[in-house]
């Protein structure tokens, strides 16, 4: 045997075996926290995301109320203009002439008259009333003047009446309705559109028992032309009512001379 190979044997005291065995589970511990650490980072957890409200940012918020009040402002202005030129539509409107004027179709009533009986009943002793065929209302005498000239024209004649502001072009009354409404479908054969409706005259004179009779019943016919003069003399040929009575038209089948009589006595 050679001297110089050397056989050593040694022997690990019991403990460093229990130290072994206490530092591989020390490690292996260490190794399950390292896993589950690792599973945390591999599976990050994100929170849900949260709706914000949308909210105008404060250097905005007086802009924004400017404007809103200059719209508020803008559209009451513009409802009062609104209203304004509306008024002065209807003011202008009601100062304009019109040919003629629109208030009811040939042959019907307008008002609370519509519907009453067609023979008006006997008026109060301060009254007269009929039924008028109209032939337009304007603004002026002029106009009103220019129109009649054109019913001249055609033979026809006419009355201007004063009332309210207006001047009204009468061609004929009657005491019925279907009377005045007959005399509108004439005026309509011969092209002049006119329109029917209750006329309401006050009386503020005193009348002569003839006179009187005749025109509550419309039959100023029947006064006879002695008749006329002596009146017209009493009421004073210069009077209005004694040029209405001058003035006699000979040939009346529309009633113009009730019409004469009936405006000089207003």
């Amino acid at each position: 045997m050679d001297s110089k190979k050397k056989i050593s044997i040694s022997f690990r005291p019991e403990n460093g075996s229990k130290n072994e065995v206490v530092r591989t589970q020390n490690e292996q511990a260490a190794a399950v926290d390292q896993d589950k650490k690792k599973d945390k980072r591999a599976t990050p957890v994100y929170p849900l995301p949260v709706k914000k409200k949308w909210r105008i940012p404060g250097s905005y918020r007086p802009v924004l109320a400017t404007a809103v009040i200059a719209l508020l402002l803008s559209l009451g202005i513009g409802f009062v203009l609104l209203r304004m030129f509306v008024s002065l539509t209807d003011v202008t409107t009601a100062g304009t002439e019109t040919l003629p004027s629109p208030e009811a179709p040939a042959g019907q009533v307008q008002g609370a008259e519509e519907g009453a009986e067609n023979q008006l009943p006997a008026s109060a002793s301060d009254t007269l009333d009929t039924y008028i065929v109209q032939a337009g209302a304007f603004s002026t005498e002029g106009k009103a003047g220019e129109w009649q000239s054109r019913l001249n024209a055609q033979s026809i004649s006419s009355v201007i009446w004063k009332r309210d502001g207006q001047y009204f072009l009468f061609v004929g009354s009657a005491s019925s309705k279907q009377e005045a409404a007959y005399m509108a479908e004439e005026m309509k054969s011969k092209s002049i559109e006119t329109y029917v409706k209750p006329w309401v005259v006050t009386i503020e004179k005193e009348l002569p028992p003839a006179l009187q009779e005749g025109m509550k019943t419309h039959t100023l016919g029947s006064i006879n032309e002695s008749q006329r003069k002596e009146i017209a003399k009493a009421a004073g040929e210069d009077s209005a009512l004694g040029q209405a009575l001058v003035n006699w038209e000979s040939q009346d089948e529309n009633n113009l001379n009730w019409l004469k009589v009936a405006k000089s006595l207003e």
